[in-house]
């Protein structure tokens, strides 16, 4: 009998060898194979120009979404249509795409999360992969391909409750431009709430010049109607905003009055009385209040390496795939924090300060810095989550920041439950107390 089951095993086995072999002879495996260099570290030389047709360029761990609307992209590319002339503006274009869940059976169970509604997560990275259409529309001029990367996300905000069994549809257009970049809103519809949108998120991204990594410039937008024309205001402000916070802060540096000795100056006295209790429960944790817990107590880690799957179509690691990595490890600090399953508000803030590449070890920390009750029944609350994403460079003993997140999700208690049991955050120090404080106004 043992006999039997070896010779059996060798049969199989010999004939799975053969079939591997045969797929990496064939035509199409070998063209995608032979024109791809995998090295040891940094993504830059990783190909996205592989051998076969369009749809063979991205097979990496894509939404069909994603895919769909980077084989689009790479198809307009490759013709080089020449586009029309900036003259004294472009008017907005609007791009979408449609989730067909009701007639796609495959298409609802890969957007279907375990308890069957819609996985927000693989949504975060279609807005990011639509909103690169967008701005690839606006950008093209048809003398290569421009070079677009996010710079942030304002918000990614729920106005209706979403539903994976009804069918969606994404639009985006470009509602404001700069010298070098360029705002882009994003609104989800589904029928059952329309004309309102169940959805709606801004991304801002920032258009290279390919040889020298600098900003290169936008075509100007031209807004066509008086809803535009607000909107672009309203950006405009905006940008003039930061402009003015990014000098008053390099005036602060220069002069000496910023960094680690002008921001405990920048500490609420309320806050302060935070880090003080905070203390208390630290030091006396027997006789201090029971309903609190020390920030760094919340913390939640993961840790892995980037691989060539995710990366995008510069050849780095995919905004939307870290988008949705740190929207789970958020999900599940929230879960675990409030002890019921938490429900998806708004993404407040994201900003993507360096590139990750392939082969970087990332390291994700979620923090809870801010939780609160809604209502006196202490039926629902509101949870702040930061997710912070750090590259680490073991061989040159070094770290840095590339990614923060923000989001806030809802509690509620169990119908006929007790009510929530959530605790009061206390930061540690200072630059807690700051978080702390801000996830406050959200």
């Amino acid at each position: 009998m043992g006999s039997f089951l070896l010779e059996t095993a060798g049969r199989v086995l010999a004939g799975l060898v053969e079939v591997n072999v045969r797929a990496l002879t064939s035509r199409t495996a070998w063209a995608s194979l032979s024109g791809t260099t995998f090295p040891r570290n940094g993504a830059r030389a990783y190909a996205t120009e592989m051998g076969g047709g369009a749809d063979e360029m991205y097979v990496g761990a894509y939404t069909p979404i994603t895919k769909k609307l980077w084989v689009e992209r790479a198809s307009k590319r490759a013709t080089a249509a020449p586009a029309e002339p900036t003259g004294e503006g472009r008017p907005p274009k609007h791009v979408s795409v449609t989730y067909n869940f009701s007639t796609d059976r495959t298409l609802h169970e890969m957007y279907r999360n375990p308890w069957g509604h819609l996985r927000l997560g693989r949504l975060l990275e279609d807005l990011d992969s639509l909103a690169g259409n967008v701005a690839f529309e606006h950008c093209h001029t048809g003398r290569g391909p421009p070079l677009l990367v996010t710079a942030s996300v304002d918000e990614i905000a729920v106005r209706h409750p979403l539903l994976v069994d009804r069918d969606i549809v994404v639009r985006g257009q470009v509602v404001w431009t700069g010298k070098s970049s360029l705002d882009i809103r994003m609104q989800l519809f589904q029928a059952h709430h329309a004309p309102d949108p169940s959805l709606e998120a801004l991304f801002s991204f920032v258009h290279l010049d390919p040889a020298t990594g600098k900003g290169a410039p936008v075509a100007p937008l031209r807004p066509q109607s008086a809803a535009d024309v607000e909107t672009f205001r309203q950006r405009q402000a905006v940008a003039d905003a930061r402009r003015a916070a990014r000098q008053q802060k390099q005036a602060q540096g220069d002069s000496g009055g910023g960094g680690g000795g002008g921001e405990p100056h920048a500490v609420p006295p309320e806050a302060r009385e935070w880090v003080r209790a905070a203390r208390r429960l630290r030091e006396l944790p027997a006789l201090a209040a029971s309903d609190c817990v020390l920030m760094p107590s919340t913390c939640q880690h993961n840790t892995f390496i980037c691989q060539p799957q995710n990366r995008n179509t510069s050849g780095r690691i995919f905004g939307g795939f870290l988008m949705r990595r740190a929207y789970e490890l958020a999900f599940a600090t929230t879960y675990m924090f409030g002890g019921v399953r938490p429900t998806f508000h708004k993404v407040e803030e994201i900003t993507f300060s360096r590139p990750v590449d392939v082969g970087d070890l990332l390291r994700l920390t979620s923090t809870v810095v801010h939780a609160a009750h809604l209502d006196e029944q202490r039926e629902r609350a509101r949870v702040v989550v930061e997710v912070e994403a750090r590259v680490t460079k073991p061989e040159a003993v070094d770290s840095f920041v590339t990614n923060t997140f923000t989001f806030v999700y809802e509690l509620r208690a169990r119908p006929g439950g007790p009510p929530l049991p959530l605790k009061r955050v206390l930061p540690t120090c200072e630059e807690e107390a700051l978080r702390c404080w801000r996830a406050r106004q959200l």
